[in-house]
């Protein structure tokens, strides 16, 4: 009863945000206008509302994405950003962009397969998945994540002005002006990943006790885990490429949700989405109306968010391994 009550709650206050995020921007519209002014319908329904609805699909995707690592790895810090497959799939679109037509595939192919080859060689350093392992995991995602960057800022020396101008904005992460057709992307990528994941919530649920607990209740954590990792990658991979490296929405997210619902993913999936969903548009929303008619990307605002809370996952982590 309590978790559907938090769900009504959500839907209604994502409803609310979501209205606001159409209605106000650079200019402000009244409901009236929106539907008699054909200037402001125009607007409203080719501009902003693909928009919002990008960011309601970008956030709940990054939530649940999330929670599955989280599980997986039975780390709460654990994420596409903190693991380095969001960096990974940032150097992946940052080649594609800065080569240009000399790259063989697009740039959102290009962000999909540096994300699977992320998780390919991080999981390859950390082979082994005993207990004693998943603290290094952090750690190796770090030193990788630290890597793309070091790349990604060659990259940027070795190229022109204009260039080093749009890949410094694109990594700032920002929901991006959308299409119909991006936001419906957008919702195939984050629904479908939402909803296969939580089908999966009873193994989810498994996974949270170890492998070898998992196996004998007749889950594959292997293969979970493969699963997990080519769904995740090719959202991760295509929001990436669409809108650069929003951080800490996957780690925050599903810490918050847990600490409201607890740890059964039947619940812990579905409430992510909307409160990962909310808090992007939120984000997106005080970045277009703060300094008008400029806009803060809504990366900023979620690492301004999210670090002083990683900083206490961390610590209170750290203190429950000593």
């Amino acid at each position: 009863m309590r978790s559907k009550l938090l769900a009504l709650l959500l839907m209604g206050l994502l409803g609310a945000v979501a209205c606001a995020a159409t209605l106000c921007g650079a200019r402000q519209y009244s409901f009236s206008e929106a539907i008699g002014n054909p200037e402001a319908s125009q607007v409203i329904f080719q501009l902003r509302l693909p928009r919002v609805l990008f960011g309601l699909f970008l956030g709940g995707a990054l939530a649940v994405i999330g929670a599955a690592y989280q599980a997986i790895f039975r780390n709460a810090l654990a994420s596409p950003f903190s693991l380095g497959v969001s960096s990974g799939a940032a150097l992946g679109a940052s080649l594609a962009i800065f080569i240009g037509p000399g790259w063989p595939v697009g740039v959102s192919a290009s962000a999909i397969v540096a994300a699977g080859v992320s998780i390919v060689l991080i999981l390859g350093l950390n082979q082994t998945r005993a207990a004693a392992s998943q603290e290094s995991l952090l750690l190796i995602g770090v030193v990788f994540s630290l890597f793309c960057s070091s790349v990604l800022t060659l990259i940027q020396y070795l190229s022109d002005y204009s260039q080093i101008f749009r890949a410094t904005r694109w990594m700032l992460g920002a929901v991006p002006p959308a299409s119909w057709s991006a936001a419906v992307v957008a919702g195939l990528l984050a629904v479908g990943s939402a909803g296969w994941l939580w089908r999966s919530h009873h193994k989810l649920d498994l996974m949270l006790f170890g492998d070898d607990f998992a196996s004998a209740r007749g889950v594959d954590p292997e293969g979970l885990s493969r699963s997990v990792f080519v769904v995740t990658s090719v959202a991760v991979g295509w929001f990436v490429a669409q809108c650069g490296v929003i951080g800490f929405v996957g780690i925050i997210v599903p810490a918050a949700v847990r600490l409201m619902v607890g740890l059964h993913h039947r619940r812990v999936v579905p409430l992510s989405f909307l409160v990962g969903a909310l808090l992007v548009v939120s984000c997106d929303l005080m970045g277009r109306v703060v300094t008008p008619p400029f806009e803060v990307p809504a990366g900023v605002f979620t690492a301004v968010l999210g670090g002083p809370v990683f900083v206490a996952l961390l610590l209170r982590s750290r203190h429950e391994l000593l």
